[in-house]
C-alpha cells in the first residue's frame, strides 16, 4: 500500500530535515518549490525569495489553489510506494494530496527567534527585518486565498512537531509523530516500542 507524507512548516522550521530524514528512510521525495524554482527560471528571474513567492501566488492565481501540487503529483511514478513532499505553503495543496493521494501531514514548528538564527546561518535571510517579511507571508498575514497559507496548512496537520532543541531530541521526535502515524522511524527498540536515547 502506498504511503505518502506531506510535511508543512514555516521556514527554518526544520521540515527539509525531516524530509531528507524519510529519503533516507527509502521514501522517493518530491519539493512543490522544483516547480516554483523551474517557473521562475522560465520567466528569466533571478532565483530568490520574492521571486518565487511571487510566482508561486502567480501560478495559484492563475490555474487554482492546487496547481503546484498537481504538477508534482503528475511526475509521481506508479511504481513509487513511500513518497514524501515538502514545500507545501497553501491548503489546498493539502487538501489536494490528502484527498487525491490519501497522505498523512506532518507539521513542523519553532520558536521564531530560533527560526530566524536558522535562516541567518544558512543565508536564508542578512537581517532580522528581512526575515520577519518573508515569515509573514510566509505564513499568511495580509495574503489573499491564493497566497501562502502556512499557518492555515499546520491547522490541518496530522501531527505537529516542535524542533526547538537540539538535532538528536529533534529527531526523535520526528520518530515519535511517525509512530504515532502508524509509520516506523529509526529509533526503534528490539520489542518495536519507541524509545528515547538518553
Amino acid at each position: 500500500m502506498r504511503k505518502v507524507i506531506v510535511v508543512v512548516g514555516p521556514i527554518a522550521s526544520g521540515k527539509g530535515f525531516v524530509a531528507d530524514y524519510l529519503e533516507q528512510m527509502g521514501y522517493q521525495k518530491y519539493s512543490l518549490s522544483d516547480r516554483v524554482r523551474e517557473e521562475t527560471a522560465g520567466r528569466g528571474l533571478e532565483i530568490e525569495r520574492k521571486n518565487l513567492q511571487d510566482v508561486g501566488d502567480d501560478l495559484r492565481r492563475k490555474r487554482g489553489k492546487a496547481v503546484l501540487a498537481e504538477m508534482t503529483a503528475g511526475l509521481i511514478k506508479d511504481d513509487e510506494e513511500k513518497i514524501v513532499i515538502e514545500s507545501i505553503r497553501n491548503p489546498g495543496e493539502v487538501e489536494y494530496f490528502r484527498e487525491k493521494l490519501g497522505a498523512v501531514i506532518i507539521g513542523v514548528t519553532a520558536n521564531t527567534q530560533i527560526r530566524f538564527e536558522r535562516a541567518l546561518k544558512r543565508g536564508d535571510a542578512k537581517t532580522r527585518k528581512e526575515f520577519d517579511e518573508a515569515e509573514r507571508r510566509d505564513r499568511g498575514i495580509g495574503q489573499d486565498q491564493f497566497g501562502q497559507a502556512v499557518d492555515e496548512c499546520l491547522k490541518l496537520a496530522d501531527v505537529v512537531i516542535e524542533n526547538n532543541g537540539t538535532y538528536e531530541e529533534f529527531k526523535e521526535e520526528v520518530d515519535e509523530g511517525l509512530i504515532k502515524l502508524g509509520i516506523e522511524g529509526n529509533i526503534i527498540s528490539p520489542e518495536g516500542n519507541p524509545r528515547r536515547k538518553r
